[in-house]
């Protein structure tokens, strides 16, 4: 399973790149991550069957840069999840169950296929969430300060 971005989002992210002056993004995995971060924080994500196709794919593992964050973020993304479905913190049993099904240990990744997948579908709806906020892909100086803002200010 692999970490995948839809053509709208890198069309969206290229366009900010294009419209920059100011610098761009390093990777599509900056992309994937500031969008993944957007639906996590609104606690809403694409369903499953709205996740991004196979060839829309951009990597199969957690680039270099951001290796020692892959916990986070995937902490990040069963919280989210905990909180979403409305399970009780007091449950243990239920956030073990669902830490279990989303990592896997023997992953390259530490995620599951399922984990992955529920990523792609936070950064889906991150995606969206941010597209709907700041609606013309601005400089990329804007956009980080709009995301900030807007975005992440808006779902809290």
């Amino acid at each position: 399973m692999s970490f995948r971005l839809s053509n709208e989002a890198r069309k969206y992210f290229r366009d900010i790149q294009e419209h920059s002056t100011t610098g761009e993004f390093d990777s599509v995995w900056d992309q994937y991550y500031l969008a993944a971060m957007a639906g996590i924080k609104a606690r809403q994500r694409v369903s499953d069957d709205q996740e991004p196709t196979g060839d829309q794919e951009f990597t199969p593992d957690v680039i270099e840069d951001y290796r020692d964050q892959r916990y986070e973020i995937y902490s990040a993304m069963i919280v989210a999840e905990v909180e979403r479905k409305g399970i009780p913190w007091s449950d243990k049993q239920k956030i073990r169950e669902l830490m279990l099904r989303f990592l896997d240990s023997t992953s390259h990744t530490n995620l599951s296929d399922e984990g992955t997948t529920v990523l792609n579908c936070y950064a889906e709806k991150g995606y969206r969430l941010i597209d709907d906020e700041i609606r013309s892909p601005p400089k990329l100086d804007e956009f980080l300060e709009s995301y900030h803002q807007d975005v992440l200010q808006e779902v809290a």
